[in-house]
């Protein structure tokens, strides 16, 4: 099996590969403040991180803690600008190793997917199964608070399997079990639910962070696996940890989920939330915040919400000049994109009224209508 062997720290640590990784970091963010502080003197920055990270004593840290309400409200922790570049630098070399091994059905934080894309294929296994004979059945998985509780035991072995260079492996840990900050929580608990010293040094990965979310995937791949090759269950989609799977019947339905919960709290160590329900396909099933049925998706008022909230707090940062128009309009195209494929009427037509401030008088090649092309794309 091909693995990530001796070597791979060399190009994690490399000038170039490190310079491309800022080059990503930077990447509609170049008007914070501490971003244009790194760029102005970028080369020192990284030849100084180059020589950290070579000789092994590269801290990350220290985290910011933040509360961040899209979709909903979550603790965010932030790592200074530097870390965030080998973060990246860290991404770009191993995501494409993981991304390779990982199902089609897996939606989350990969190109070309999204949740979009994965509303529209579950969408399109409901009007299949409408068509079968019986009466199939939808099983909606709900992890009980999935990043908080990932097990950094598990995590490591996992990566291992993949990574042989040890040095590598070494940084991950670093990234994996921070020393100064602890990322998890208790069974059942949530961050509004503990004080500062009950939060857990072994479990738990920190929301916000890019190897979390590369993490975070890697992680429930092994449930994909498990599913896809030994449970043999073909309409088996997931976002993150939010997880569909089609069965032809309640039985079916039933024994799928004793074996996927068994999985979980045997091989990963994760437990399924009172969430976890078998619904009749007829009947539709919420997924990546969309009500779907065979014939139709329709947003909740609460989600239509908080598209607007986003739209108008990413018009104003437009407008202040604290992103960037790429970042702007790559923003707006994904969210353009969903009122395509919705019933919500006039939704569109909302969204065009906050973001008209921010499209008048454009000379960089009429972004709205790129924005609306690419929608449609």
């Amino acid at each position: 099996m091909e693995t990530l062997g001796d070597g791979s720290f060399s190009l994690v640590s490399d000038y170039e590969h490190l310079l491309q990784a800022y080059m990503d970091a930077r990447k509609g963010k170049q008007y914070r403040r501490e971003v244009a502080r790194f760029s102005e003197y970028a080369d020192l920055y990284l030849l100084e991180i180059e020589e950290r990270l070579k000789d092994e004593t590269y801290e990350f840290g220290p985290y910011r803690r933040l509360w961040v309400y899209i979709p909903k409200r979550r603790m965010v922790m932030a790592l200074p600008f530097p870390d965030r570049v080998v973060q990246w630098s860290i991404y770009n070399l191993i995501n494409p190793y993981f991304d390779r091994r990982m199902i089609e059905d897996s939606y989350a934080c990969r190109e070309g997917k999204g949740s979009t894309a994965a509303a529209l294929r579950l969408q399109n296994w409901l009007r299949k199964a409408k068509r079968r004979p019986g009466r199939w059945y939808i099983l909606k998985l709900d992890i009980s608070k999935y990043f908080y509780r990932v097990d950094h035991a598990v995590l490591l072995e996992i990566l291992g399997r993949h990574i042989k260079d040890a040095k590598l492996m070494r940084l991950l840990d670093r990234i994996i079990n921070s020393t100064d900050e602890p990322f998890g929580l208790p069974r059942g608990m949530g961050p509004d639910d503990v004080t500062d010293d009950e939060w857990i040094f072994d479990v738990g990965m920190p929301i916000g962070n890019l190897t979390s979310q590369l993490f975070a995937n890697i992680y429930l791949n092994e449930l994909d696996q498990f599913v896809k090759h030994e449970l043999k269950i073909n309409e088996f989609v997931r976002y993150m940890d939010d997880i569909i799977a089609l069965a032809p019947d309640k039985e079916t339905a039933r024994e799928n989920w004793i074996q996927i919960e068994r999985f979980l709290k045997e091989k990963l160590h994760l437990e399924l939330n009172r969430k976890t329900a078998i619904i009749p396909v007829e009947k539709g099933v919420e997924f990546v915040g969309i009500q779907i049925t065979a014939q139709r998706m329709h947003l909740r008022k609460s989600t239509v919400g908080r598209m607007k909230r986003e739209t108008r707090f990413l018009t104003n940062e437009v407008l202040d000049g604290n992103i960037s128009r790429e970042k702007y309009q790559r923003h707006m195209t994904s969210i353009y994109g969903l009122t395509a494929h919705v019933d919500n009427k006039n939704l569109k037509a909302r969204l065009d009224a906050i973001t008209a401030p921010a499209m008048e008088g454009q000379t960089d090649g009429q972004m709205k209508d790129e924005t609306s092309q690419k929608a449609k794309e």
